[in-house]
């Protein structure tokens, strides 16, 4: 029999469509639905997952789709679905409350609440079988003795309440920076993989902003052994599975230690982030692989998350026809169809074997470099260039006309945010002005779409625009703002960074802790909670903070380093006990350690500005452009100036600039 749609009908997110012929009854988040669980007593169950997510694919196949699995869930509880994409704020609290109760957490997401919301039990991944007993069983204890599931509640909302909250401000003491800036840097060593770069284990998230951390921490710091792990790591990803070799960008982690087995979703913040990062690492190591990764990653972002209007969607889908990772892998026979003449160097080239290296098909890892292809074919090294790039060719034509994965088509304020922060810098590092061009176009849809009579929004999907903003959308538009002025020198751009700092403090900033929240005080969630710690994206207060110190060096607005100031010594004690996961906070610190550096340009000597940027990562750079075109071109550090005579004297200066 055929399932009617059920309210996930209405919505225009495509995890909540995904779910909308599901035999469960679904109905999305909103004040009528939780109003429903209480006029019902009955309890909530909140399942929270996104579209590209691979195992919220198979607990839906496995379990939402059954008729008695829907059958149990329809009857006993209230059904919620949420993409955390859109609402990261309702997903903080039920992902706090699961890694309390169970010490991990994940997507899809399953909790479970009283009817006013406050979580009582939850998981991630559940087979179907014990799904099933679950459902039955916390049914039969709220319906029993409903006051031990309260008394659970109670204890669990203590919990979350008392996490990644910050309630007083800590005492500022910029002078223990320093010290507690080098000794976290060398407890981070310790959980460093030298050999196969990243943190040591399994799996292997790139963490693209706690290596760009390391990366300036390593050329303006002081401990240059960090400098060969960045490039050691950067290296295995761009060899790696993670990466992909045919169509450009990167998946969202391994699955394994070597970088070698992704988890074949494709998100937009990752693909940000590692454009940046690599953009960034070209300016002090002219490695040719790094401009590689980051110019196809944005190749691979126009063709396949660029929206019409210039904007970026959210993510590609892990699976395709029903399979994780189909789009991505290949069968040695179809590799022999398609390459013909070339299958024996790309094979040699990328791992390729008649066996597989992943569940008997082959992920696309970097097995030889060109130069041992030189000595195994005896050819030349000219000549293997040309072929491998014309396999790459093929294979992404006959790729291209397969069974494409699904593209989550929200375009979300923060996420584009760090698109365009992204595209800015792969602008200033390789001066292709259509980089610069398209970040503009990005932050021209955000501004003409987003923003609804001077008010921001989060999300724009199939015409609509919808939900609060939240501190990232903020925080990461700021960053842009800033960025944008970096590559451009156009004031206008600091301007609109300090009308959302502005906003910002009107809805998210808490004067007790001199932090900010993470939902604004609109918000109708049972917790209000601030984002503080650093993940796969590093945390919206962080970001901020770091917005307001760089805000307070080109403006002279001190207002802004107090705040900075305050939100780095509230954060600072925890440094020593989770550095690593405070690694946006870090480079707060370090910023903070390095001198300003002004540097007055003449108009007529605009070009050496170019040559200035792109080979320097220094973050306290300021420069601005003299109208007297006679006047010598002037560098400073604090309230010691020089004249140095040309682009590369100034290059020199500033990488050699030292923590104080």
């Amino acid at each position: 029999m055929q399932n009617k749609p059920n309210s996930l009908a209405n919505e225009v997110s495509p995890y909540l469509l995904q779910h909308s012929m599901n035999p469960v009854r679904w109905y999305p988040w909103n004040d009528t639905t939780l109003s429903i669980a209480k006029e019902e007593n009955k309890m909530l169950l909140i399942s929270i997952g996104y579209s590209s997510c691979h195992w919220c694919h198979v607990m839906e196949s496995e379990s939402f789709m059954d008729p008695e699995v829907a059958e149990i869930m329809n009857r006993y509880y209230i059904c919620v679905k949420v993409d955390r994409e859109e609402r990261p704020d309702i997903d903080q609290l039920y992902m706090n409350a699961v890694q309390i109760i169970t010490r991990r957490g994940g997507w899809p997401l399953n909790c479970f609440a009283l009817p006013d919301g406050r979580p009582v039990y939850g998981g991630t991944y559940f087979p179907k079988e014990q799904w099933k007993d679950i459902l039955e069983s916390l049914h039969t204890t709220w319906d029993n003795t409903p006051s031990r599931v309260i008394e659970v509640a109670d204890e669990l909302e203590d919990g979350i309440a008392n996490s990644e909250i910050i309630h007083r401000k800590a005492p500022v003491e910029p002078s223990k920076h320093k010290e507690l800036l080098h000794a976290t840097v060398q407890s981070i060593e310790l959980l460093l993989d030298q050999k196969n770069g990243g943190i040591m284990g399994a799996p292997k998230f790139p963490m693209a902003g706690l290596l760009k951390f390391l990366l300036i921490y390593s050329t303006h710091g002081q401990n240059s052994n960090i400098d060969s792990f960045i490039h050691t790591t950067l290296d295995k990803i761009y060899r790696g599975g993670i990466h992909d070799h045919v169509g450009g960008g990167f998946f969202r982690y391994s699955v394994d230690e070597k970088w070698h087995v992704p988890h074949f979703e494709k998100m937009l913040y990752d693909n940000a982030l590692l454009i940046e990062l690599y953009a960034l690492a070209y300016r002090t190591n002219k490695n040719p692989n790094y401009r590689t990764a980051a110019t196809r990653a944005i190749t691979f972002m126009t063709e396949w998350l660029q929206s019409p209007n210039g904007a970026f969607y959210s993510a590609l889908d892990a699976d395709s026809n029903g399979i994780e990772g189909c789009f991505y892998t290949w069968g040695k026979d179809e590799i022999e169809k398609i390459l013909g003449y070339d299958t024996e160097l790309f094979c040699a080239a990328y791992g390729i074997t008649d066996t597989g290296n992943w569940n008997k098909t082959n992920v696309l890892t970097c097995c030889a470099n060109n130069k041992q292809l030189e000595f195994i074919f005896e050819i030349p090294k000219q000549e293997i260039e040309y072929r491998i790039t014309r396999c790459l060719t093929k294979l992404k034509e006959a790729r291209n006309k397969q069974s494409a994965p699904q593209v989550d088509d929200k375009i979300i304020t923060s996420w584009n945010a760090m698109a365009i922060t992204a595209l800015t810098e792969a602008y200033i590092s390789f001066n292709k002005e259509e980089y610069l061009q398209l970040a503009q176009s990005a932050v021209n849809y955000i501004e003409q779409t987003h923003f609804v009579n001077g008010e921001l929004h989060r999300i724009s999907c199939k015409g609509q625009v919808y939900t609060q903003p939240l501190l990232d959308d903020y925080a990461y538009l700021t960053q842009a703002y800033i960025a944008l002025h970096r590559a451009t020198l156009d004031t206008t751009w600091i301007n609109k960074a300090e009308n959302l700092i502005h906003a910002a403090q009107q809805h998210y900033w808490d004067s007790q802790s001199g932090m900010f929240f993470y939902t604004p005080a609109s918000s109708k969630l049972f917790i209000r909670k601030m984002e503080l710690i650093d993940g796969a994206i590093p945390s919206a207060n962080a970001v901020m903070a770091i917005n307001l110190n760089t805000l307070s060096n080109i403006t002279n607005n001190n207002n802004y380093s107090t705040m900075a100031n305050q939100m780095l010594a509230n954060i600072a004690e925890n440094f020593n006990k989770s550095g690593i996961y405070l690694y946006k906070w870090l480079e707060l610190a370090l910023q903070q350690q390095l001198s300003p550096i002004h540097i007055a340009i003449p108009k007529n000597m605009e070009k050496i500005i170019e040559e200035i940027q792109s080979n320097t990562i220094y973050p306290n750079t300021m420069i601005e452009i003299t109208e007297n075109p006679t006047s010598a071109i002037t560098l400073c550090f604090s309230n010691r100036c020089t004249n140095p005579p040309d682009s590369e004297t100034i290059i020199a200066q500033i990488n050699r600039t030292k923590v104080e």
